[in-house]
C-alpha cells in the first residue's frame, strides 16, 4: 500500500481542467442544458454506483467519496434522503467525478480494504497535496455544473432586471449585492448560492462589466 506521506498530487493547470470539463460535457452531457443532470450522468453515462453510507459525514467529514474501485461513489445517507441537501449533494458528486476524471491514475495506485481505511489514507497525506487534489476537483465541479457561458447569460439577465429598477452601483455595492444576485441565479443551476458566488469571482465576472455586457 502506498505510504500516504509520499502521496503527490498530479500537476494540473486551470486550462487542463477547463479542457477536461469541456471534453467530459461533450461526451456525457451533449445537450448542454442547465441544470446538469449529475445523477443521470453517474448512472447512465459513467455506470457508477451510488452507495448510501450511514453517518459518512461524521466518519470522514465528507458528503460524498469516490471509492478506490473507481466504480462507486459513497454518499451520506442523511444527505441523500434530505431534499434540502440535494444542491450540496449534487456538487459533492460532481466533485467526486472530478477526481475520477482528473486523478484516476493516481487513485488507482491506492489499495484499501474498507471505507474507513480509504478515509484514513487521505487524512494522512500531506496537507499541501490534499489541498491541490481538492482544488482540482472543486474547479472541475464548478465548471461542470455552472458553465461559464450559461452563467454569463443568467448574470446579464439579473443585471438587466436590477438596472431596469434604477440600480447601477455595481462597483461600490459590496458583497451583499453579489450575494443577492447569486441567490437568484443559483436556482437555475441547482447549486448553492456560495457556488455561484465563487464562480462569479473565479470567472472574473464580478463586478459586472457594463461596457456593453460581459
Amino acid at each position: 500500500m502506498m505510504d500516504p506521506r509520499e502521496f503527490k498530487a498530479p500537476f494540473i493547470t486551470i486550462e487542463d481542467i477547463r479542457m477536461a470539463v469541456a471534453g467530459f460535457r461533450n461526451r456525457c452531457w451533449p445537450r448542454d442544458t442547465i441544470p446538469v443532470d449529475i445523477f443521470g450522468i453517474v448512472e447512465f453515462e459513467l455506470g457508477l454506483e451510488i452507495r448510501t453510507i450511514f453517518n459518512l459525514r461524521e466518519a470522514g467529514d465528507v458528503d460524498a467519496l469516490l471509492l478506490g474501485d473507481l466504480k462507486t461513489i459513497a454518499v451520506d445517507q442523511n444527505d441523500f434522503l434530505n431534499e434540502r441537501a440535494q444542491n450540496r449533494l449534487r456538487f459533492s458528486i460532481a466533485h467526486e467525478i472530478g477526481h475520477l476524471v482528473l486523478h484516476q491514475d493516481t487513485f488507482s495506485k491506492i489499495q484499501y480494504s474498507s471505507i474507513d481505511e480509504w478515509i484514513a489514507f487521505f487524512q494522512e497525506i500531506p496537507e499541501d497535496q490534499y489541498y491541490w487534489i481538492e482544488q482540482h476537483a472543486y474547479e472541475f465541479a464548478g465548471r461542470l455544473l455552472v458553465p461559464r457561458e450559461k452563467l454569463i447569460e443568467k448574470l446579464n439577465d439579473a443585471v438587466a432586471l436590477a438596472e431596469s429598477s434604477g440600480f447601477d452601483a455595481w462597483d461600490s455595492s459590496g458583497d451583499s449585492t453579489r450575494q443577492f444576485v447569486a441567490h437568484g441565479i443559483a436556482k437555475h443551476f441547482e447549486v448553492s448560492d456560495q457556488v455561484i458566488e465563487k464562480r462569479l469571482i473565479r470567472e472574473n465576472l464580478w463586478p459586472p462589466d457594463r461596457r456593453g455586457g460581459q
